[in-house]
C-alpha cells in the first residue's frame, strides 16, 4: 500500500479538516511566482496537502518543482491511485471503475469504460486502474517524456470523492488547487450521481468542495496586502473564465461567470470588498 495509512492517521479522529488537493497546473503558477506568492500564504489555510500520483508523475521530474513541493509547511501527502484509492471505497474496484468513468471527460477515457464496466468485479484484471492510465487517456510526446491530457484532473476529482465517502465526518471543507473549468461540470456530475447504484456514496454537499484557482489565489493575495493591484497583468497576462459575486450597497449579490478580462480583473482587485471570486 502507498500512503493511505498516513491520510487515516491524520484524518481518522480530525475535526473539521481543511485540505487541500493540487493539480500541476497550479503547482507551476505557485513555483514560477514564489517571490510574490509566499507558500506560507497558499498552504496555510490547510491542515494537509494532497497530490494524487497522477499528478506527481507530471512534474517529478523537476527538480526545483519536487523541491517547491517538499519544502511546503504543512503535511503534503502523495496517494498513489493503484494503491490508496480502494482502501477508501471499501476495496471496491466496481466502485473506483465507476468513479473514475464520471470524473473522466468523453473520449478515450470512455471507450476505456464502455469494455470493463460490462465485467464483473473479479473479472477485472488486477492492473485495470493501470490499464486506464495507459490506455484512457490521449498521449503526448514532449521532449521525450509522455503526457496524458486530463489524467491529473480526472485523478483528483476522484480523490476529492474518496475522501468525502471514507471521512464523511472529520473533514470541513476540501478545495481543488485547479483552474480547469470543466472541473466544476464534472464535480456537479459527480454529485449527482455518486448516491445511486454501483456507487452508492451517499454523498450530499458536506464536507463542500471548493476552488483554489489561480484567480482565487490572485484575489486572496490582493486581499491580505501580499500584493498590489498593479502587480496582476505580471502574474495574469491573459483573460480567464471566472465565477464570482458582485455585492451591491442594499446587502444583495448577483453572481457572474463568463471570461474576464485583465483590465477588469485589475478593478476587481481595486475594490475586492466588492466581489467574492468563486473560481
Amino acid at each position: 500500500m502507498g500512503n493511505y495509512s498516513e491520510v487515516e492517521a491524520l484524518l481518522r479522529r480530525a475535526e473539521n479538516a481543511r485540505i487541500l488537493i493540487l493539480d500541476s497546473n497550479n503547482l507551476q503558477f505557485y513555483h514560477q511566482h514564489c517571490e510574490l506568492l509566499p507558500q506560507a500564504h497558499i498552504f496555510s489555510p490547510y491542515e494537509v496537502v494532497l497530490i494524487p500520483g497522477w499528478v506527481h508523475e507530471e512534474y517529478a521530474h523537476h527538480r526545483r518543482k519536487s523541491e517547491y513541493v517538499a519544502s511546503i509547511h504543512a503535511p503534503t501527502i502523495i496517494l498513489e491511485e493503484t494503491d490508496d484509492y480502494l482502501p477508501m471505497l471499501g476495496y471496491s474496484d466496481k466502485k473506483l471503475l465507476e468513479l473514475f468513468r464520471l470524473a473522466a471527460p468523453f473520449g478515450d477515457a470512455q471507450k476505456f469504460f464502455n469494455y470493463y464496466r460490462r465485467l464483473e468485479a473479479d473479472e477485472l484484471p488486477d492492473d485495470w486502474i493501470q490499464l486506464f492510465y495507459n490506455q484512457g487517456f490521449s498521449q503526448k510526446d514532449t521532449g521525450g517524456r509522455i503526457t496524458r491530457k486530463n489524467a491529473g484532473e480526472v485523478s483528483i476529482l476522484a480523490l476529492c470523492f474518496c475522501l468525502s465517502a471514507h471521512y464523511p465526518t472529520q473533514i470541513g471543507n476540501i478545495s481543488l488547487a485547479t483552474s480547469d473549468l470543466g472541473s466544476i461540470k464534472i464535480k456537479e456530475r459527480i454529485l449527482k450521481e455518486c448516491s445511486n447504484p454501483p456507487l452508492d456514496l451517499r454523498i450530499t454537499e458536506h464536507p463542500p468542495i471548493s476552488f483554489l484557482t489561480t484567480d482565487v489565489s490572485l484575489f486572496r493575495a490582493v486581499q491580505a496586502e501580499i500584493i498590489t493591484p498593479n502587480l496582476i497583468p505580471r502574474l495574469r497576462p491573459n483573460a480567464r473564465s471566472s465565477q464570482y459575486i458582485e455585492h451591491h450597497p442594499d446587502s444583495t449579490s448577483s453572481f457572474h461567470q463568463h471570461v474576464l478580462s485583465n483590465d477588469d480583473f485589475v478593478s476587481m482587485c481595486r475594490n475586492t470588498n466588492q466581489y467574492s471570486i468563486i473560481f
